[in-house]
């Protein structure tokens, strides 16, 4: 399969058709919704979340692969949930050359202003093979504020 590809040795300059490629979706995309989506790569990293709520507690799944618990902090300041962690480059001396690099490095923080009061003392959080989870109980207040109606 490498055959097919053009070599850059010697002192042939070879335009780099993956990159020429990646350019013109770009371009074919700019002004549309999936465009912001293309781009995301190319900024700061942050991790993705998961969050759901039932009638008793909220939910927060976040994907934190290459951490460990030792490189994550988490806090509630008044309604509001912090994550907050680094994820470390491990950079190698090879004799690789390197073609693309779209792991992403370096500290990243999350904060989101929960929709209901919770029971501070009462949040657990959990550490598992890259997700970190963390259940937030709502408040006694928060629960009789729910209202059910039914539709006829």
């Amino acid at each position: 399969m490498f055959d097919l590809i053009p070599s850059r040795r010697g002192k042939i300059d070879v335009p780099d058709v993956f990159e020429e490629m990646e350019d013109m979706f770009k371009r074919m995309w700019k002004g549309s919704m999936l465009h912001d989506l293309m781009l995301e790569p190319e900024r700061d990293w942050s991790p993705r979340l998961d969050i759901s709520e039932t009638d008793k507690e909220i939910e927060v799944i976040a994907d934190l692969p290459g951490l460990e618990k030792k490189d994550i902090e988490i806090s509630l300041d008044n309604d509001v949930l912090v994550i907050k962690g680094e994820r470390k480059e491990e950079y190698k001396e090879t004799d690789k050359h390197v073609h693309r690099m779209e792991r992403r490095y370096g500290a990243f923080c999350r904060a989101l202003r929960l929709p209901v009061e919770v029971k501070s003392d009462k949040i657990e959080a959990s550490f598992k093979n890259g997700e970190l989870k963390i259940t937030l109980p709502k408040s006694e207040e928060a629960i009789k504020k729910i209202t059910h109606i039914q539709v006829h």
